[in-house]
């Protein structure tokens, strides 16, 4: 996968031969080429940013929103509850 580390390269090595170009059709061609590798890093910076930010708006509603109970875990605790209620002439006396 290209990075916009990989393009920055891209770029500079574009310029650089630009900047020792001899033919100055060659040289703006060369500069061409660095601006479109430069803004192409660019691109792929904004939208690693985005990325970025949407992962940590979601983790963040994830956090607030509140926990949806578990059904299940709810019927069983209401019968453990049940079942483990003593009556009053199901405790010894004194």
């Amino acid at each position: 996968m290209l990075t916009a580390e990989d393009c920055h390269r891209k770029a500079s090595e574009h310029l650089q031969a630009a900047q020792e170009a001899s033919d100055p059709n060659t040289s703006q061609s060369l500069r061409c080429l660095s601006d479109a590798w430069a803004a192409l890093a660019g691109q792929i910076e904004k939208d690693a940013h985005t990325v970025r930010q949407r992962n940590a708006d979601l983790k963040q509603a994830h956090q607030t929103e509140p926990r949806k109970a578990n059904t299940d875990t709810e019927q069983i605790a209401d019968i453990l509850r049940q079942r483990l209620q003593l009556n009053d002439s199901d405790q010894p006396r004194p």
